[in-house]
């Protein structure tokens, strides 16, 4: 007889799997994934160009790990041919998304471009309004799982080789999505930066069942908020407080926490000497599902960073508390003679 243990978590496992598979990815480092928060972070930042890749694992032992892989590059261009410090700006991601033991995979790669109006003021005040387009392919190992038409009354047991009668189908499917974004990036003080936006992902409503059927893929509307907040004019700390809150169809995200900042070694003026050095450690908290605590490291233009995942849902006795592993790569490259300026800008965070 199985155990009542191993029923719990298989019912738990299917429970999660369904609820992931109607949902979107979500990365723990929601503020190092600007393109996949809010197309209107496209090009919005203190640079020439920025690239950077996300990779998530989770339920290692709950399941099958749950992987999600993304890349993304951004830029602004035409910043020399517009006044009034307007600019436009280009990006692209591609991710790849696979989800519990029947690897259901979303591959997605998307286009996004942004227009930022600079508002002028006493400090600097900057709305960017983004567009994404890009084409997802769902495909699904259905192979993999068992099925009522391969119970063997005879020997009374499974049996592999029977064949497959269920009128679940499957297979894949591809379909062209649409997200919006605006974002508005402001100062109050020297000191105090901030990027208050909001987003509205999928609002075509793509059809994305693999077996033929109607399943459209609900809006999610969201709102994020990142800031920056340097303690004093000579401190080597900043506060970084990000919050994100999302809601698809009844499902709602709420991810909050705050990274703090300290300079270790600030780049030379006029020579290369010295490369600039910061060390980020944080703590943040999604509602409902995990606490985690998060690393991450500057040097020159590369920055690394790591969060774990601590699982607090009701699959804890399942997951042993062992949620996510999530690492983080970034470039940010400024060039030419005021390569240093735009890179300490406080224009942007």
């Amino acid at each position: 007889m199985i155990g009542y243990k191993k029923v719990i978590l298989f019912v738990c496992c299917l429970v999660s799997n369904v609820l992931l598979i109607a949902q979107d990815f979500h990365f723990s480092q929601f503020y190092n994934a600007p393109l996949t928060t809010n197309p209107g972070n496209t090009g919005v930042f203190n640079g020439d160009v920025r690239a950077y890749t996300l990779y998530r694992m989770q339920w290692l032992t709950v399941t099958k790990p749950y992987k999600t892989f993304s890349l993304g590059v951004d830029a602004p261009i035409f910043r020399k041919r517009m006044a009034n410090d307007d600019f436009f700006s280009l990006g692209l991601t591609a991710t790849n998304d696979a989800q519990g033991a029947i690897n259901y995979t979303t591959n997605s790669f998307n286009g996004s471009v942004s227009f930022t109006k600079y508002l002028g003021g006493r400090h600097y005040h900057d709305i960017t309004i983004g567009y994404q387009i890009g084409y997802s392919l769902v495909t699904a190992a259905l192979k993999d799982l068992t099925w009522d038409s391969q119970y063997d009354p005879v020997s009374g047991a499974y049996n592999p080789g029977m064949g497959l009668n269920e009128s679940y189908g499957g297979g894949g499917t591809g379909y062209v999505d649409m997200s919006t974004g605006l974002v508005w990036n402001f100062t109050t003080t020297h000191l105090f930066r901030s990027a208050l936006g909001f987003s509205y992902h999928h609002f075509t409503r793509p059809n994305v069942s693999i077996n033929g059927s109607v399943d459209k893929l609900l809006p999610k509307l969201g709102v994020q908020w990142n800031m920056a907040y340097r303690l004093s004019e000579g401190s080597n700390t900043t506060i970084l407080p990000s919050l994100m809150v999302a809601q698809q169809g009844t499902s709602i995200l709420i991810n909050g926490g705050a990274n703090v900042k300290y300079v270790l070694e600030e780049s030379s003026r006029y020579t290369n000497y010295q490369n600039y050095k910061a060390v980020y450690f944080g703590a943040f908290y999604r509602f409902r599902d995990a606490a985690y605590l998060s690393f991450r490291f500057d040097y020159s233009s590369f920055s690394f960073g790591l969060t774990y995942d601590i699982n607090i849902s009701k699959l804890t006795p399942a997951s042993k508390t062992v949620g996510a592993f999530e690492f983080m790569l970034q470039y940010r490259g400024a060039f030419g003679k005021h390569k240093r300026v735009k890179r300490n800008s406080t224009r942007f965070i």
